[in-house]
């Protein structure tokens, strides 16, 4: 193997099995690596090799160096978690290309990355913590652990990657002071009782205000002798921006006791940024004394709101005649937006999520839009639920398109992670999926616009992908959605049609509108494809809004009874 590269290629130890199926064998033939690039100069051992042909080349031995161990595996996640949006993982530990004990080879190693090879790392540090303080709760040993987690020198460090940093075996071991973070509610039911976490976990926060939260660390002292200790905070370099501050210049801990510190945390709303991509505050707050330097991490999670507002002059009658909507953000921190979609399925609030497991498939509405585009269209599908989720990829969404009008679908649009479809690995992606229900086979052509931390998603696809030309474009459709946590299902009941050329609505615009501004636009109803797509009114798509019922605003049409 030649690398691509100036240096050696990498070196991940014998191949034990098909990485595809899970099939176990061993591969027997040799490695040769290569140093170097080929190239024209021919000064890479690859292209001395090359030169060599027909004759002789000599090779020697040499060791290869795992500079990667101090960074992050290409298949690694990060935090924050699912729901809360609390702060994981606390801690990193080398976990990429580590020799260890191949079990059952005698005396073979085997090289492997991931948590396989991290989380022995952690565990043996945690028994090395409590051999050295037997006396110490498992939040002190833990806080210890994560206390002395040093963000240097690791490679593409983030605090929702790494938390404090790479692991420290000899600090976490030789503390005697430590810090802990929030205090976490026990569970009656399952006997847990009230204890610290090792981080400053401030959530999910959507901000119509500038947000400022205190939060307490508490610091113990197991030495001999008083500490006195100064706190400052050091942000990451993805945070947004944002103040910590601290309740006093300084604490101090008697021997054998603890302390208290208030941190506050404070940010402006409008710097928070918008729905476009993830957004995070984050850093560690440092507490420093001679010979003593502790980490707590911390996070929050925030999204700056718009809070845009669609008001019709009137009804909105199936009679072609427009009618003029203003749109309006009062009280908005950011520029919010409001795009339009034809509404046809609605849901009742329905599904126990706490039961069921998941959260943020609960449906509560569907629209679709198209935009021709001579002999094809796209077609953009919204979908709207009761709660938010903090990644749709967590569930999957499903447009049924029934083309052929003998109620049996032939087409289902599918709002699926990316990934855990084309490769079996979830990637975080949801992929904008039409899979052919009866000749089989599935097109992707779009990803989906799926926010995290929302409650709104758009699915495109193009009429094509459906069967669908300008001389036959009707359709009817449908919609379900799943649980991929949980064993939760909503069907959505009855149906609506459209067609991308001749829909009942006969526009879709979509206007921004800044904070405290107005902005207009005009709607019509076609009377005849309203006949028959049967409609229930407008959609308005919002998604700078407030999850919820905010981030899609539903107008009925006359004669339409609007159930949520």
């Amino acid at each position: 193997m030649i690398n691509n590269t100036a240096g050696y290629p990498p070196y991940e130890g014998p191949i034990a099995g098909n990485p595809d199926t899970g099939e176990a064998f061993e591969v027997t033939i040799p490695f040769l690596g290569v140093r170097g690039v080929l190239g024209p100069a021919a000064t890479a051992d690859g292209d001395n090799l090359v030169a060599a042909d027909g004759g002789t080349a000599t090779t020697t031995t040499t060791s290869i160096d795992n500079p990667g161990f101090r960074g992050f595996a290409s298949f690694s996640s990060g935090g924050p978690t699912n729901g809360d949006s609390f702060l994981k993982p606390d801690i990193a530990a080398p976990g990429v290309s580590i020799a260890s004990t191949a079990v059952g080879t005698g005396t073979k190693a085997a090289i492997i990355s991931g948590t396989s090879m991290a989380s022995p790392h952690v565990a043996g540090v945690a028994a090395l913590v409590r051999q050295a303080h037997p006396d110490w709760t498992v939040e002190e040993a833990k806080a210890a652990i994560t206390n002395s987690g040093s963000p240097s020198g690791l490679t593409g460090y983030s605090v929702t990657r790494a938390g404090s940093g790479l692991v420290q075996p000899a600090a976490a071991v030789g503390t005697s002071v430590v810090a802990l973070g929030d205090l976490v509610a026990g569970d009656a039911v399952s006997g847990l009782a009230d204890f610290h976490n090792s981080n400053l976990s401030f959530g999910f926060a959507e901000l119509g205000a500038n947000f400022s939260e205190t939060r307490t660390i508490t610091v113990r002292n197991d030495g001999a002798e008083a500490v006195s200790l100064t706190p400052s905070a050091v942000a990451s370099t993805q945070s947004r921006p944002a103040t910590v501050s601290f309740g006093a210049g300084s604490v101090s801990v008697p021997a054998g006791g603890e302390a208290t510190l208030n941190v506050t945390l404070t940010v402006p709303a409008s710097t928070a940024g918008n729905s476009a991509a993830f957004r995070e505050v984050s850093g560690n707050v440092e507490l420093t004394a001679e010979g003593i330097s502790l980490r707590v991490p911390y996070l929050l999670v925030p999204r700056a709101l718009s809070k845009v507002q669609t008001t019709p002059a009137g009804q909105l009658t199936p009679n072609g005649k427009s009618q003029t909507f203003t749109v309006s953000n009062p009280g908005g921190m950011i520029t919010g937006s409001a795009d339009v979609f034809q509404w046809g399925l609605e849901d009742a609030n329905d599904v126990d999520e706490a039961v069921l497991g998941g959260s943020g498939y609960d449906m509560r509405a569907v629209g679709v839009q198209a935009f021709p585009e001579g002999d094809d269209a796209t077609v953009v599908f919204a979908v709207s639920t009761h709660d938010r989720w903090s990644t749709a990829a967590t569930n999957e969404y499903d447009i049924l398109v029934d083309t052929g009008g003998d109620a049996a679908p032939e087409y289902a649009v599918v709002g699926i992670d990316f990934g855990a479809v084309t490769t079996g690995s979830f990637d975080g992606r949801v992929g904008s999926f039409v899979f052919d229900l009866v000749n089989g086979g599935a097109t992707v052509f779009f990803l989906a616009s799926a926010p995290t931390d929302s409650s709104t998603l758009l699915l495109p696809v193009l009429a094509s992908q459906l069967g669908l030309t300008p001389d036959d474009g009707d359709f009817t459709y449908s919609a379900v959605s799943f649980s991929l946590e949980g064993v939760g299902a909503d069907p959505v009941d009855g149906s609506s049609g459209f067609n991308p050329w001749n829909a009942a609505l006969t526009d879709f615009p979509f206007v921004t509108v800044a904070p405290g501004a107005s902005a207009t636009f005009e709607l019509a109803l076609n009377a005849t494809a309203y006949a028959k797509q049967k409609p229930i009114g407008v959609m308005i798509v919002s998604p700078d809004n407030a999850s919820g019922a905010a981030e899609a605003q539903l107008i009925a049409a006359p004669g339409k009874k609007k159930g949520n």
